[in-house]
């Protein structure tokens, strides 16, 4: 039996089947030669010969895939001449971790005469805590999506209370509303000599009595007058300024030298009321 065997690329498997030879159809073992290239791992492969399916050119070019990759086109696409052909290497990655959901501050009206008469914190807030998990989707290396897939609150965060017999501008659902934030380190003063030194005479710059609710400010930041709130302190008002106080620096007033060492110094998130 006679057997041909043709290397082109320019006929098409209907045309090469049909050769016929002195009137009589030979049956032949024909290879389709192809020129392809490879895209895998930043390389580039060309591969040639008679490879009629991706998944036999990835086979000659020496590819091993793995269960997560794509191929583009796909593995059982019939290969044509100058056919490039992409493996895309694919990881899932999932990271489970506990995230801080931050408390509201909420202004209540008070209720009754024996209702504090300045904004008090009634209540403290607390952080609540939400485990999430994600999913990483990573091609060649690069980060392409990030997903959430589950969230589960493991703390509800409780709603910190300020009650005042005038209260400030609230939101819609009687939530805090300031004009602006700034992110402190406040530290903590008394009127005695022990903070103010001994020429201390008790009265801030503006005239007012030194003590609770009363804040030195840098002036060019936070300008006097201005009414703040301090998580962990309350409300006070930019009433005097400090040698020391400069840039985002506050310092507390308090009413005594020990409540002032108790608060110390902290990074905090002011928020200016008004």
């Amino acid at each position: 039996m006679l057997k041909l065997q043709l290397h082109t690329s320019r006929l098409s498997r209907k045309a090469l089947l049909g050769i016929v030879i002195a009137g009589t159809a030979i049956p032949a073992s024909i290879a389709f030669s192809a020129e392809s290239r490879v895209l895998v791992d930043g390389k580039s492969i060309p591969v040639s010969g008679a490879h009629e399916t991706v998944a036999r050119v990835l086979r000659a070019a020496g590819v091993e895939l793995r269960d997560s990759d794509e191929v583009t086109p796909p593995l059982d696409t019939t290969v044509t001449d100058g056919a490039v052909i992409r493996v895309s290497r694919v990881q899932q990655t999932s990271v489970t971790e506990d995230r801080p959901v931050p408390y509201r501050v909420v202004v209540q009206a008070a209720l009754g005469k024996r209702s504090p008469r300045h904004p008090t914190v009634t209540r403290p807030g607390r952080a609540g805590i939400t485990r999430v998990t994600t999913e990483t989707r990573i091609v060649d290396g690069q980060t392409v999506a990030t997903t959430v897939r589950e969230q589960q609150v493991l703390r509800p965060a409780v709603d910190l209370i300020v009650t005042s017999r005038a209260p400030w501008k609230l939101g819609s659902r009687g939530v805090y509303t300031g004009k602006k934030t700034l992110t402190v380190s406040a530290s903590a003063y008394d009127p005695g000599v022990g903070s103010c030194g001994k020429n201390a005479s008790g009265r801030t710059c503006t005239g007012q009595r030194a003590g609770y609710g009363v804040v030195a400010v840098d002036p060019t930041v936070i300008p006097l007058g201005s009414k703040l709130f301090v998580p962990g302190y309350g409300y006070g008002i930019a009433a005097d300024v400090g040698g020391a106080v400069k840039g985002n620096r506050v310092d507390l007033g308090f009413n005594s030298r020990s409540a002032a060492l108790q608060w110390g110094r902290r990074r905090v998130v002011l928020r200016v009321v008004d």
